[in-house]
């Protein structure tokens, strides 16, 4: 039998060498464009619903504004970041599915936010 060395992946370390931390294996693309990508969508949807709810319930209406814009403009670079790391086939096929899912999530977030209002 022949010793095979679980660690001599070309750019992987062994797991208890890794000491670096989630975002930057998650930024690394160490999880997978799919991971990565819903991960940081959904990190910067859940700070926006909650950013947002609280400017709503102030009546901080600019800063609500704001917030959406930077949600939107947060997606958008989310978007050329999947075109920038996908090599599959049908690219824009990806593109449009993925941009219209996260589309529809922004407005229910945005409904959500706004339902501070009563």
């Amino acid at each position: 039998m022949t010793n095979i060395d679980h660690a001599a992946k070309p750019g992987h370390l062994p797991e208890e060498a890794d000491d670096r931390s989630l975002m930057s294996r998650l930024l690394a693309g160490e999880y997978g464009l799919a991971i990565t990508y819903w991960a940081l969508y959904f990190a910067g949807s859940g700070t926006f619903f909650v950013l947002g709810s609280r400017a709503v319930d102030n009546d901080q209406w600019i800063s609500y504004l704001v917030m959406v814009a930077a949600l939107l403009g947060y997606t958008f670079l989310l978007i050329l970041g999947i075109r920038a790391a996908y090599k599959g086939p049908q690219l824009w096929k990806v593109m449009s599915r993925t941009s219209s899912i996260f589309m529809i999530i922004n407005i229910l977030a945005g409904i959500c936010t706004l339902g501070f209002i009563y």
